[in-house]
């Protein structure tokens, strides 16, 4: 969850942080609906530093999308105190979680945010780290619902997986370029926070 100055393009995050691929991560407030990253919603946890919460109280659950020093994605509600227990390096408050600990947490319905363009994040039980993005509002594709999304980590083995800010925001690039159509009509929309793969760390997804 690399931090931007102010709103950058998912592109550019990765850029400047020498990755090889990257996705959008948390949702912002979209001040006068520009289409650009405002101030970023909830929390953004960036080498282990607090970068920004806007929740004061730290015992306070906020939906989260973590990886902790070790590399093991943390999902669902969790307070500022015990994220700090258990040592999160990278982090975005976001969701809802989509599996946890092997189960789908969405059973009855398709999740209840309708259908729309789509980013996730999940981890296999080996560690490898699922980045997911759904292009939509085209008629290549229309997008995808919440339980679509949970379903396809399902079937690639995730067994901890999280939505993550979709929309115009979902973005996915990837050795130089970015591989989806973002949905937004000014093409890459600008993004408070991404997570990127970087080549340093033999992409292990931290």
């Amino acid at each position: 969850s690399r931090m931007p100055e102010s709103g950058e393009t998912t592109s550019q995050i990765t850029k400047n942080n020498g990755g090889i691929a990257g996705i959008n991560a948390g949702g912002f407030m979209d001040r006068g609906w520009t289409g650009t990253g405002g101030t970023p919603l909830g929390f953004i946890v960036h080498n282990g530093e607090v970068v920004c919460n806007q929740v004061k109280n730290e015992k306070t659950k906020q939906d989260t999308v973590a990886f902790t020093k070790e590399g093991m994605l943390i999902v669902g509600k969790h307070s500022m105190e015990e994220l700090k227990k258990l040592g999160i390096k990278e982090g975005v408050s976001f969701g809802p979680p989509l599996i946890v600990n092997g189960k789908p947490t969405i059973t009855k319905g398709d999740g209840g945010w309708g259908i729309a363009p789509r980013t996730a994040i999940g981890q296999k039980e080996t560690g490898e780290v699922l980045l997911l993005v759904v292009d939509g509002r085209s008629l290549s594709s229309f997008g995808a619902t919440l339980r679509d999304v949970q379903e396809i980590l399902l079937k690639y083995g995730a067994v901890n997986a999280a939505n993550l800010d979709g929309g115009s925001s979902a973005t996915m690039y990837f050795d130089g370029k970015v591989i989806n159509k973002p949905s937004d009509k000014l093409g890459e929309r600008t993004v408070p926070s991404a997570f990127v793969v970087s080549a340093a760390e033999g992409g292990d997804g931290k």
